[in-house]
């Protein structure tokens, strides 16, 4: 059965306007209502980077599938000077594609799933504690704890200089309405096992994890202002609300970036019916490509039709 893939728009709860693509099996008209999956993006937020084959497997097998870029990314519009992540306002983008997949006729609205990727774990999350349409949810390779994520990446002092810097900033911020721009890598310190394997890739399409770098820019940039909303990123506190509804958490045994103990530490807070599936052999990049990717999209994917096709 052919996939089909539609360019949507939507509006996020401010009235930024979403681009996405909708991915179903063949045309959806005079059959009965499908299940949804929406996709939630990781650090890039840009639908065209692994989310593709995750939507394809996951239309082909039935499920009407949404994929879009958060604003500021992509072809989304933008709230502020690219690039940026706010969690936040990733969260208020992932309820307005859950309420956009909700609204569409032939989707049955009392069975939407969430799927997440990396940085996007944390928004899933936040977006499921929320919404009672989400039915269940899989966390793919998904970081806990803004804080907890980026001092688990350096060293004590760097971690202590970085606080003292972003509060800084916060100071500056409040009397100039400026923050300071550094390098991603300023603020996310990936270690040199992700730079090797990323340095591998055919294409930067393969890995979620970075955003494009503006102009000839080597890495991409960063306001400060983005590294305290990340700081406010908390999913540990709302991942008991998720329950009753079911939560799937699959990571790579070797991850060296979201690493395995901090998602272990979401899934010991998050209530039952949970599961935790780690995969021997794999890092952060070797889920989002190869025998890894098939991997965890089989298993987000026998989630969902244990819980959302019964």
């Amino acid at each position: 059965m052919s996939v089909n893939v539609r360019s949507v728009t939507f509006f996020s709860g401010d009235g930024v306007r979403i681009a996405g693509n909708l991915y179903m099996d063949g045309d959806p008209g005079g059959r009965s209502k499908a299940p949804a999956i929406v996709l939630c993006q990781g650090l890039s937020g840009e639908k065209h980077k692994v989310l593709p084959d995750v939507a394809s497997s996951f239309a082909a097998a039935g499920y009407v599938t949404l994929a879009f870029d958060y604003s500021g990314c992509g072809e989304s519009d933008d709230r502020r000077a690219r690039p940026y992540v706010f969690p936040s306002e990733r969260v208020e983008d992932a309820l307005s594609a859950i309420a956009y997949v909700a609204q569409l006729p032939f989707v049955d609205s009392g069975r939407i799933g969430l799927y997440s990727i990396s940085y996007g774990g944390p928004v899933a999350i936040h977006a499921a504690a929320y919404d009672r349409r989400v039915r269940c949810l899989a966390v793919v390779s998904g970081p806990g704890d803004g804080p907890a994520f980026l001092a688990s990446l350096m060293a004590p002092r760097e971690w202590e200089l970085l606080r003292e810097e972003i509060e800084a900033d916060r100071s500056k911020r409040a009397v100039t309405g400026k923050s300071a721009v550094v390098p991603l890598t300023h603020i996310i310190r990936f270690p040199d096992s992700f730079w090797a394997r990323y340095r591998r890739l055919g294409s930067a399409d393969e890995s979620e994890s970075l955003p494009e770098a503006a102009g000839h820019a080597p890495v991409p940039m960063l306001a400060l202002e983005s590294a305290d909303a990340m700081l406010r990123s908390l999913p540990g506190s709302v991942v008991p609300l998720v329950a009753p509804r079911p939560i799937l958490f699959v990571h790579g045994a070797e991850d060296d970036v979201a690493k395995p103990g901090l998602a272990r530490e979401l899934f010991a807070r998050a209530s039952e019916p949970k599961e935790f599936v780690a995969l021997p052999g794999f890092d952060h990049i070797g889920l989002d490509t190869g025998e890894g990717l098939k991997q965890q999209i089989a298993l987000a994917q026998q989630w969902c039709d244990r819980h959302l096709t019964v």
